[in-house]
């Protein structure tokens, strides 16, 4: 009896490991620590449990400001919180995007001649786009301001460890 049940037990947990999902080939991008994203007036990334997205970083960056050209882009899989509203938004892929300028209010993009130049662009204009992990789908959208390599998300290992994570860092 007692080897029936070693059995049964055994190929119980044969079964389960076989069919488990393998490790989330995205795990380096996780964030990791909570952190205000700086130029944003105290939104957070704050880091997700195991939860393995649906969505990888390169599908959801294509339907999304900027993915035409080739630019600085940061990605982590967070979650995201906006002090302004109370909001938590994510599991999420959030893109910081260097050079890319926000929106004003009423959705167009920073007129060059407010800031005295022929593109009103500049690398230290960032803008933070937030996509749902599990559908693609538009979150919310930041604009920040910063210097390029001036922050870069705490994420548990880096861009170049997921192969579907190369144009980004």
């Amino acid at each position: 009896m007692r080897a029936t049940l070693a059995a049964a037990a055994l190929v119980f947990v044969l079964v389960a490991v076989a069919c488990s999902p393998g490790p989330d080939p995205y795990a380096p991008l996780h964030q990791q620590t909570r952190e205000p994203i700086p130029g944003t007036f105290g939104v957070e990334l704050v880091p997700v449990d195991d939860v393995a997205p649906v969505v990888g970083p390169t599908t959801a960056y294509e339907a999304l400001q900027g993915d035409e050209v080739q630019r600085d882009v940061a990605v982590t899989l967070a979650r995201v919180f906006d002090p302004s509203s109370g909001t938590t938004y994510g599991p999420a892929w959030v893109y910081l995007t260097h050079d890319l300028c926000f929106f004003t209010a009423k959705g167009d993009f920073v007129s060059p001649s407010r800031a005295g130049l022929d593109d009103g662009c500049t690398d230290d204009n960032v803008l933070v786009q937030v996509v749902d992990a599990s559908t693609g789908s538009s979150l919310a959208t930041y604009s920040a301001y910063f210097e390029p390599g001036g922050f870069v998300p705490d994420r548990l290992g880096s861009a170049d460890q997921v192969p579907d994570a190369t144009r980004f860092h």
